[in-house]
């Protein structure tokens, strides 16, 4: 089975879409994943946002013909001064989809954040196919069990948590489950709404001017 057509879209003509996804379980909980595509250099890159449209993480991939592969990674975090910056890692593994359902493979970074080294490593794996609804309509979708560890090497510390991450045709990720062991509750995050970059960026206006009025 080729997986490719579950993955985000890649268009010869390049695109930019803004995937809305909120919590099931908390409306509270909303992130913002703008995914652009880059025909010029075969590559996505993702910007993703929290509920207020602060910027947390960017993932560049080359698409190849196995699969997609991480070319970049940073994390972002607001230092003493209240100025957002930009944390840079360093890819060690690079395999985030295969087109085809190899039985597990691995991306992973290492960087540098205020309280010491990080090494990240996430391994993914086919789970075959499942039906699912989101909004009241059903899809098949491509499902995945994604383990995630956070080694934090200068404290001799790691956090482990998994996820269970489905795709759909021509949409790419529509929902993922996750369950991280400090927290009762199941995390559900579905995709509600795909956006324009101006509809985005309009949103992202008004969240800035309310929090320069209420900070």
């Amino acid at each position: 089975m080729n997986l490719k057509d579950y993955y985000y879209p890649v268009s010869s003509e390049g695109y930019t879409k803004v995937y809305k996804y909120i919590d099931k379980n908390d409306a509270t909980k909303i992130e913002y994943w703008k995914v652009i595509s880059i025909p010029e250099t075969n590559t996505l890159k993702t910007f993703s946002y929290d509920a207020e449209c602060n910027l947390y993480n960017t993932f560049t991939e080359v698409i190849k013909k196995e699969g997609a592969e991480l070319i970049a990674y940073s994390n972002f975090e607001v230092d003493s001064t209240g100025k957002r910056k930009e944390i840079k890692a360093t890819v060690v593994d690079k395999d985030v989809y295969k087109w085809n359902e190899d039985n597990k493979y691995s991306y992973a970074v290492t960087y540098t954040r205020d309280y010491g080294h990080v090494h990240f490593k996430k391994t993914r794996t086919a789970s075959g196919f499942e039906t699912i609804t989101i909004k009241g309509e059903e899809y098949e979708a491509a499902k995945f069990r994604d383990n995630y560890i956070f080694y934090f090497l200068d404290h001799y510390t790691r956090q482990k948590f998994y996820q269970d991450a489905y795709y759909v045709k021509s949409i790419g990720m529509i929902k993922y489950k996750r369950k991280i062991p400090i927290q009762d509750q199941l995390i559900e995050l579905e995709l509600h709404e795909i956006l324009t970059n101006d509809e985005f960026e309009k949103l992202k206006r008004i969240k800035q001017k309310n929090k320069r009025k209420n900070p």
